[in-house]
């Protein structure tokens, strides 16, 4: 269910320099700080899961698509969804979600190819920018010039992660007190090749355990999500000219099946200190994988991992006792 949908149409968008307010609140059965309790998750009868809560704007199976000088508000579900769609322009558009409620994601780009995403500013409860594959892969996806606040994710793979995704560029990207800033959780045997992440600012903090994220600044994970599912690789990627502040560090985990290959971190500057009381002594695994599992701290956590380049990279701690005494690097089946 999609409040304004563009379907198997070419040449299409939607402009106008006003608003669409999904009136998101409006399905919210119970507030809380933490997170909203939505109607989506009621006992009634009266709808099924994700029919409950409507996506704002939607686009499936079209060409030639533009997204550009409007405000989206308030969705009760996922904000802008572009659903197999080639050559979509989505540029100076605002996204305003409530912080509490969950599943309203910024933009949710699926089995689409040829995005370009630039001077967007999203400010929302769930996901930012959150490539996913279902029904098949997703290429050449580029995002420069955006401002991200999230509890969750500022930049997250998956974890639908069916199929491929090949060809990804994040550049000049400004992520300020998010729970997670550059993710990826492959969970249903995709692999992720070739992506670069540059000119990147981030701050992450530790929100409650109820919304997945540990404040880790890059998070790259292969796992997967259930006895049922393949393992995926992730290969080639490069982070440079990264800055970030957070409360946890870099977690960089393959599987047994699904190795993480050939990364390089190159001019990085991680800034680690603790400034919420959230408990930290957590790695996050989730979706499924191993849930959430107590850990010592580090710097930068590597697990199931081949081929690793470091050429400048900075970290130092304001306070090791508050982070509990971490070390630089923890490395294991590497």
């Amino acid at each position: 269910m999609v409040c304004c949908l563009g379907e198997n149409a070419t040449d299409v968008g939607i402009t106008g320099g006003g608003v669409v307010d999904g009136q998101g609140l409006k399905f919210v059965q119970r507030f809380n700080e933490v997170k909203n309790v939505m109607v989506s998750w009621n006992q009634s009868g009266a709808c099924l899961g994700d029919e409950c809560r409507p996506r704002l704007v939607g686009f499936i199976g079209c060409r030639n698509v533009r997204v550009w000088n409007i405000r989206l508000q308030d969705p009760a579900y996922w904000c802008l969804h572009v659903v197999r769609c080639h050559n979509t322009s989505i540029h100076d558009v605002s996204i305003y979600g409530d912080f509490n409620t969950p599943n309203n994601d910024g933009m949710d780009i699926e089995d689409s190819n040829n995005t370009v995403i630039t001077r967007c500013h999203i400010n929302t409860g769930d996901d930012a920018i959150c490539p996913k594959t279902y029904n098949g892969p997703l290429y050449n996806l580029t995002a420069t010039n955006c401002w991200i606040r999230t509890k969750s994710s500022a930049i997250k793979f998956g974890s639908a992660s069916s199929f491929d995704f090949k060809n990804l560029v994040f550049d000049n990207i400004t992520i300020v007190d998010s729970h997670r800033g550059l993710g990826l959780q492959i969970r249903d045997g995709g692999n992720v090749s070739d992506v670069t992440f540059s000119n990147i600012n981030i701050s992450t903090r530790y929100y409650d355990p109820s919304w997945w994220g540990r404040a880790e600044p890059i998070y790259v994970t292969t796992c997967p999500r259930d006895s049922n599912a393949k393992e995926g690789s992730i290969s080639n990627l490069l982070f440079i000219n990264i800055t970030a502040t957070s409360e946890n560090g870099i977690f960089l985990s393959g599987s047994k099946g699904g190795l993480l290959s050939n990364l390089r971190f190159i001019n990085m500057n991680l800034t680690y200190r603790r400034w919420t009381k959230y408990a930290g002594g957590l790695v996050d695994y989730r979706p499924g994988c191993q849930g959430l599992v107590n850990h010592s701290a580090a710097g930068i956590i590597m697990e199931h991992m081949e081929g690793f380049e470091i050429e400048n990279v900075y970290m130092r701690w304001s306070n090791k006792k508050k982070m509990g005494y971490p070390t630089g690097f923890q490395a294991l089946n590497c």
